[in-house]
This record gives C-alpha cells, sequence and structure tokens, in this order.
C-alpha cells in the first residue's frame, strides 16, 4: 500500500489530524531556526477540553515525523506539546541529557497524564534537566534536580 493510499484509507477526522500534525510539525521545524527554543514552547491557551485522545494525537505527531526527514525530536515534541494544549490536554515536554561515548546526548519527550507519548522509546536513558508545561500561563520551566549521590 503506498502513502498515499494508506492516507486516503484513514477516516476523515483521522486525515485532518495527520494533516494538522504534518502543518504544525514543519512551522515548529521552521521556527526552530529562527526563534529561541523557550519562544516556542505552548503559547496556545487550552480551547476545546478533550477533543481527542492524547494517544490519537501522539500517533499523528510520530506519524508525521516519520515523513519529515530531518525531523528532531525537540521539533516533535514542541509540536506535539502545542497540538496536545490546543485540544485541552494538560503535558510537559521534558528535555534530558545522558552520556555517550562521544560526551552528552540530548533528547526531548511529551508527558501526558504520566504517559510518555512522543520520545517515550528513548528517553528512558536520559536524566530529566527542564520540564515546560503546557499551562500557557507558566513561563518558566520547571528545573528538575536531583541528587545523582
Amino acid at each position: 500500500m503506498t502513502p498515499l493510499s494508506a492516507y486516503l484509507a484513514l477516516p476523515a477526522s483521522d486525515r485532518r489530524l495527520l494533516l494538522g500534525a504534518l502543518v504544525t510539525l514543519a512551522g515548529v521545524r521552521l521556527a526552530l531556526r529562527v526563534v529561541p527554543v523557550d519562544r516556542l514552547r505552548c503559547p496556545v491557551d487550552r480551547a476545546r477540553p478533550g477533543a481527542r485522545p492524547a494517544e490519537r494525537i501522539a500517533w499523528a505527531v510520530r506519524a508525521a515525523s516519520r515523513r519529515l526527514p530531518g525531523t528532531t525530536c525537540l521539533a516533535s515534541a514542541l509540536a506535539a506539546q502545542r497540538l496536545l494544549a490546543r485540544d485541552g490536554h494538560d503535558c510537559q515536554l521534558m528535555i534530558g541529557v545522558a552520556r555517550d561515548g562521544r560526551g552528552f546526548a540530548a533528547h526531548a519527550w511529551v508527558v501526558c497524564d504520566g504517559v510518555t507519548l512522543v520520545g517515550g522509546e528513548e528517553s528512558v536513558d536520559y536524566t530529566p534537566l527542564v520540564a515546560w508545561s503546557s499551562d500557557a500561563s507558566a513561563r518558566q520551566p520547571d528545573r528538575i534536580v536531583r541528587d545523582r549521590s
């Protein structure tokens, strides 16, 4: 099945959701080139509480991320947080680091109701440094401090 035929086989609501995720992800990727990352975090007030399940929104972002070559975990996480917040879901964008063979590596993922929805496959190896809430009124990131001793 070709990607186009798979897309057309989806219900209309999923096609709209996937298209919205593609547009949001493309916009975030473009904005990351010219805007500081802290200004891109979830500026949207929640409009429609629970209009779509959080898992379905995450599916759309993951699918869109696979279709846009070069998409980073940060772009995917920012797009997911934006779409989740727009649908009234409280979530956190997490940024963490881990040591690898060359030094440090960074990763971003999104957690909603205690479940990692985007970027979860890799997040287990990373120590969270900051968590940005989807609450548009919260302007400062939550700093996560863990005692490693």
